[in-house]
Order: structure tokens, then sequence, then C-alpha cells
């Protein structure tokens, strides 16, 4: 398949691109970035990238089965009213483009923040109630290509993503804090006993379901993750256990701990788009420490 990206030279795109070459399907990436500068680490011939600060786009747009959409304002530093604007018109943009040269299927990055409230697992036809500016974002993309799919013009497939776990995810949250921790031998701290659940997804099944989605000749919503919710205490021990670091874990009773458990329903995936997560988070640290010392990014 010839895949589009839009965002490719970000964290999920980056891994996308490699991870579709590995499996024989080509890739052509746009973003913000100038072919010269981080493009062209991913995409070394020119033609097969396009700067959104360039003209034209026609030959880039030409014979390619779907359009993944990545590029998006993340929640971070105080998402505002106009991050969300921008999320809804940045998609609406690459949606527009991809109709225009008649690319029949478009594979939206979601995620599980239009969810909330505590009737779970969530599934795909509850009600969303997103958590934040950024889900209020990623649920009005939704509803922007299911309209479009409803009017025939292409065929869209949202995928709703749990936390995402992969060493080029942003620093400071807490399974690179936790990985940064157990390569320093360090003990991990946790608040309370661990016991908050989430869901997770790999960065490899994650691109995966991309894959499959792209391929699909129908419109849908799918949630996407493991195939079972893990505690932070279990997400400590499979960090510590893939770094040497075992055992190294305390609880700090003084601070309270969050609250906002979720889990996802997954079945969905998993019978209409033959999406079966292969990563569980132990097997996950232990691909990320591999790729970590094949890389000598541990010392």
């Amino acid at each position: 398949m010839i895949f589009l990206v839009a965002g490719a030279c970000g964290f999920i795109g980056t891994e996308f691109t490699q991870y579709a070459r590995s499996k024989g399907h080509t890739v052509k990436g746009c973003d913000v970035f100038r072919w010269e500068e981080k493009a062209k680490e991913l995409f070394p011939v020119q033609s097969d990238y396009w700067c959104i600060l360039d003209e034209p786009e026609d030959v880039f747009f030409d014979k390619a089965d779907s359009i993944v959409l990545l590029a998006a304002k993340r929640p971070y530093n105080g998402f505002c009213s106009e991050d969300y604007l921008f999320n809804i018109r940045t998609s609406d943009d690459y949606i527009s483009l991809a109709i225009k040269h008649q690319i029949p299927n478009a594979v939206f990055a979601s995620s599980k923040a239009v969810y909330s409230g505590e009737n779970q697992p969530w599934k795909e036809d509850d009600l969303t109630r997103p958590s934040s500016l950024y889900g209020a974002s990623k649920s009005a993309v939704e509803q922007l290509g299911l309209y479009y799919s409803s009017a025939g013009s292409i065929n869209f497939v949202a995928l709703r993503f749990a936390q995402v776990i992969g060493m080029g995810e942003r620093k400071g949250y807490l399974i690179n804090t936790l990985i940064d921790n157990a390569v320093a031998g360090k003990q991990q701290i946790l608040f309370g006993d661990g016991s908050q659940y989430r869901h997770y997804v790999y960065i490899k099944d994650l691109c995966e379901a991309i894959v499959l989605a792209g391929s699909l000749k129908h419109s849908g919503i799918y949630n996407i993750g493991m195939k079972t919710s893990t505690t932070n205490l279990e997400l400590a021990q499979a960090v510590n256990s893939a770094f040497g670091n075992e055992g190294n874990i305390t609880h700090d009773y003084s601070k309270p701990m969050a609250s906002n458990n979720d889990v996802m329903d997954i079945n969905k995936a998993s019978e209409e788009l033959g999406f079966n997560a292969l990563f569980d988070v132990n097997s996950a640290m232990k691909d990320i420490a591999l790729g970590m010392r094949m890389n000598g990014t541990d010392a």
C-alpha cells in the first residue's frame, strides 16, 4: 500500500514510517518541517516528502491508498481553544485534500481522551464525554470524518488509542520517568499502593493497527489497546525487570494516588479490524530495553 502520513516527523509518524516500510509498504510524509531539516532523516528522497508551508501539493497526493492523520497539537503547556480549533482545521484540510485527489481511505489518530466516567470498559458506541479540551478536539474530528464518509466522499476510520508506550514519547511522564530511573538504578517511588490502572498500547502494535485500518473498505471507530489494563505497580515491576532494577520500588502514602482509572473494550477492533495486540507491558518494556542496548542509549 501507499500511505501518506500527515504529521510524519512526530513520535507516532516517525515510528509508523519505519514500521510500514519494514512491512513492504510505501510511505510518503508531510509536516511543517522543511525537507532539509528533520524530514530528510526519514525521507531521503525529496519527492517522498511535502512541507505544508510549500506549494503545490498535487504531485505529492497523487496515487495513494490511504492518508494517516497524525498532525495535531498535543495536550501540553495549557492546551487551549486555539489548539482545539487548530486540530479540527488541520484534519479538515488534510481530509479535503485527500477527497480532492481521490484517496479512498483516511485513518485518524484519535484518543481514549474522548471518554471519561466510571462506566467502564468504555465502548465505541458509548456517548463520548471528553476528559479534556484535547479529547473534545479528537471527538470533533471523528464526527467531521464520519460526516464526509456518510456523504460517500471517503472511508474514514478513527482509532482511539490507549496511552502509548514508546521511547519516542515526551519525557517527564510516568512511563519514561520509570525507565530513566531503572536505567540509573534508582528507586521507583509510587504514590499510594500503585493500584491505579490504565489501558496502554505499545507503539509497534499501534502501527500495525494503522496498517490494518488503512486497508478497510468501510468507515468506523475502534478502541486500540493491549488485551488488559495495567496497574502502576505492574508497570513499575515490568520496567524494573526489563532494565535489571528488580525490587527497587517504594510507596509514598503521604501523597494521594490519582483516581482516574481507565479501561477500554477492545473486542470490536479484534472482530472487525483483525487487530490483536501482540505486546503486553512486560514484552513492551523488554523490547524497549533491547532497542536501547542496540542503540547504546542506556549507558
